[in-house]
C-alpha cells in the first residue's frame, strides 16, 4: 500500500516547501506535520483531528485531500486483527425446525406492509397536504433599538426604527455592495466598510445614531451585513481630551467595558495542572465571517460555509472574531462552549489564567469589546 507519510514528504520537497513554511501558513503545529510524514498517528489526541490536520495538509499541497484519508483509512483496517473465530472452521450448528423461522418470517413480512400502507397515505387519500408558509418578496423585518448600542447581522430590506427625544425614526436597508445604501427621513446615506457615519434623523442638525458597517456579505440570499449601531453623539464632539485634567482616556482592559449592558461573564472552560498545549475546533452551520489569532501568529480572515471546519493548536492563546456566532460551534480542550446566538457578533480570547491559592491553571474565554 502507498505509504501516506512519503507521499506527503515528497509532495512538499517536490515543491520547495519546508515544514515550519507550512506550520505557520497552516496554524498546524510543526510537530503534528511530522508525525503526520513520520506517520505517528498516536501523537494525535483522536481522529477527529489527525484527520482534520491530514485534510488541511493534503490540500496545502494540492493533494486530494479525501483520497490521502481513504488511505489512512485503509491503513487503520488492515492492522485490525481478524477474530481468530472467525477463522477457525466450525461444524454447522444443528438446524432448527425451518417452520416456526418460516412462519415467524410472515408475521413480520405482513406487519411491515401493513405499516407502510397506513403510513404513506394509500388508506387516506383524502388527507390535507401541509404547506410551509414562507415569507412573501416584500417581507421586512423591523429591528427596533431599545438600548444604546446594538451589533449584529441585518439583511438588506431590513428597517431599523429609532426613539429619538420621544418620536420614532426609521432607517431602511435599501442595497447591499461594498457598501450600504439607507433611506433616512431626510434622504439616503452610503455607508462604506470600516467607517463611521454620524446621521441626524430629527432634523435639528445633531447626531441621532452612530452607524460602523463592519462586514457585506453579498453571498447571502438576500445580502447581508454586519453593522454596530449606537444611539447618540460621539462622547467628545469638539475634540476635547477626556478626563477633568486634560489625561487620555485609558481604554478598558480585556474583559472590561466601560458600557455595563454589555458586559459578558468570563466562561472558564478546564482546569489543568499545568500549562499544555490545547486544540481548538470551530465547526460552521452557516455562513460566517471569522478572525481568529493563534499565539503570536498574523491574524487570519476568512469567510466559512455550512459543513467547514477550522482546526488548530495552540499554546498560549486564541483570539477569536465571529460575524454569526450561533452558527459557529466552537470547541476548545475538547469543551463545547457557546458563543451566542444567530446573527449575533462576537469577539473572545481564550487564554490561561492563574487559580488564587492553588498551583493549578485555567483555562478561560474571556469577552473583548
Amino acid at each position: 500500500m502507498e505509504s501516506i507519510g512519503e507521499k506527503l514528504r515528497q509532495t512538499r520537497e517536490a515543491r520547495g516547501y519546508t515544514i515550519e513554511q507550512i506550520a505557520r501558513d497552516t496554524h498546524i503545529a510543526k510537530r503534528f506535520l511530522e508525525a503526520l510524514e513520520n506517520e505517528e498517528f498516536s501523537v494525535f489526541p483522536g481522529d477527529p483531528y489527525l484527520i482534520g490536520f491530514m485534510r488541511t495538509y493534503s490540500e496545502y499541497l494540492g493533494l486530494d485531500a479525501e483520497e490521502t484519508v481513504l488511505l489512512y483509512k485503509n491503513l487503520k483496517l488492515q492492522e485490525q486483527p481478524a477474530p481468530i473465530d472467525e477463522l477457525i472452521s466450525k461444524r454447522p450448528a444443528r438446524t432448527l425446525s425451518r417452520i416456526p423461522i418460516l412462519v415467524g418470517a410472515g408475521v413480520i413480512v405482513v406487519a411491515v406492509a401493513v405499516y407502510f400502507i397506513i403510513t404513506s397515505g394509500i388508506l387516506a387519500r383524502d388527507r390535507p397536504q401541509v404547506v410551509e408558509e414562507t415569507p412573501g418578496p416584500d417581507a421586512q423585518s423591523t429591528f427596533e433599538l431599545t438600548g444604546e448600542w446594538v451589533e449584529q447581522r441585518f439583511s438588506e430590506g431590513d428597517r431599523l426604527s429609532i426613539p429619538v427625544a420621544g418620536e420614532l425614526y426609521t432607517i431602511d436597508l435599501v442595497a447591499v455592495t461594498d457598501t450600504l445604501l439607507l433611506e433616512t427621513s431626510l434622504g439616503r446615506v452610503s455607508v462604506p466598510v470600516d467607517k463611521e457615519v454620524e446621521i441626524d434623523l430629527s432634523g435639528d442638525d445633531t447626531t441621532d445614531v452612530r452607524l460602523t458597517l463592519r462586514s457585506t456579505d453579498l453571498l447571502d440570499s438576500p445580502p447581508t451585513v454586519v453593522m454596530r449601531v449606537n444611539r447618540g453623539a460621539p462622547d467628545n464632539l469638539a475634540g476635547e481630551t477626556p478626563g477633568a485634567t486634560g489625561e487620555t482616556a485609558t481604554p478598558p482592559a480585556t474583559g472590561s467595558t466601560s458600557e455595563d449592558a454589555r458586559l459578558d461573564e468570563v466562561i472558564v472552560i478546564a482546569d489543568f495542572a499545568q500549562r499544555e498545549e490545547f486544540f481548538v475546533e470551530v465547526r460552521f452551520e452557516g455562513y460566517t465571517l471569522f478572525r481568529y489569532e493563534v499565539d503570536s501568529e498574523p491574524r487570519v480572515e476568512q469567510y466559512f460555509q455550512q459543513g467547514q471546519t477550522l482546526r488548530t493548536s495552540v499554546v498560549d492563546q486564541f483570539r477569536l472574531w465571529a460575524s454569526n456566532s450561533g452558527a459557529a460551534r466552537l470547541r476548545v480542550a475538547g469543551q463545547d462552549v457557546t458563543l451566542g446566538s444567530s446573527g449575533q457578533v462576537s469577539a473572545a480570547l481564550v487564554t490561561w489564567a492563574e487559580i488564587p491559592d492553588s498551583t493549578d491553571v485555567r483555562l478561560e474565554l474571556i469577552p473583548v469589546y
